[in-house]
């Protein structure tokens, strides 16, 4: 069930990005926009995609879930190429493999014991850290589609780490509850910022890059806010997906 779940996310994922940016280049208009058929079946499979990888949180540890959605950007460029053309350079392919031998390793923990901390205080310790550091992030990098993408990995990754607090408390959680509210803005900010991500920039820049923010942010939630098992080998993923990054932001 992990494999299903988290594979057909990924995969779903990365069909979704590349609809939805060649519905967005095609587009001139938010009337357009909305009567464009591959906008509104990207979106279409982004939300089941979403869902799928919703249900793998509530079951698995989230530093477990989240190393398999690196599958979203290494598909998304590869099909990025075949679809829209973008170029493949070096850099970019030497990052898809270390995308896919940081999920190749992660796979092997699959099973292992679902972490038993939770502190709400630090969870807001963590989000408000983790904040921060993007504001200097975007001060720093200021090219439009760097920031696009740093804020919609912060913001996914962020709001990640928000449902899995969530999700603890059982199916009904409190209907009042701040922690929902944060959320769901933090979730249609990242949406709005991929969205125009794929729009000024790449997606074979974007989504990568975005997505692999978005992988350290829960991961490193994991074990900070929940109290996850972070074995050796998850250290070896964090560190393959940070130079993949890195690699991204330089091309």
């Amino acid at each position: 069930m992990f494999f299903l779940l988290t594979l057909s996310s990924a995969v779903g994922l990365a069909f979704g990005n590349i609809l939805e940016s060649k519905g967005l280049r095609a587009a001139n208009s938010v009337k357009s926009l909305a009567k464009n058929k591959f906008w509104l079946g990207g979106l279409l499979l982004s939300i089941v995609a979403t869902l799928l990888y919703y249900a793998a949180m509530d079951k698995y540890n989230i530093s477990l879930v989240q190393p398999f959605m690196a599958l979203n950007p290494a598909l998304t460029a590869i099909l990025g190429w075949k679809i829209l053309g973008e170029k493949i350079s070096k850099k970019i392919a030497i990052a898809i493999a270390l995308i896919f031998c940081g999920i190749l390793i992660d796979g092997t923990l699959a099973g292992e014991v679902s972490g038993g901390l939770y502190s709400e205080k630090t969870l807001w310790i963590y989000a408000g850290a983790t904040l921060t550091l993007l504001s200097v992030a975007c001060f720093v990098f200021r090219k439009a589609e760097i920031v696009d993408s740093l804020c919609a990995g912060t913001g996914f990754g962020l709001s990640a780490v928000f449902y899995k607090s969530i999700s603890l408390d059982g199916l009904f959680p409190p209907p009042i509850d701040l922690r929902i509210f944060v959320f769901v803005v933090l979730y249609i900010a990242a949406f709005f910022c991929s969205q125009a991500g794929l729009r000024r920039g790449r997606a074979l820049f974007v989504i990568p890059l975005s997505a692999a923010i978005g992988l350290v942010v829960p991961v490193l939630g994991g074990l900070v806010v929940f109290g996850e098992p972070f074995p050796s080998q998850k250290i070896i993923i964090m560190v393959l997906v940070l130079v993949g990054s890195v690699l991204f932001v330089r091309d």
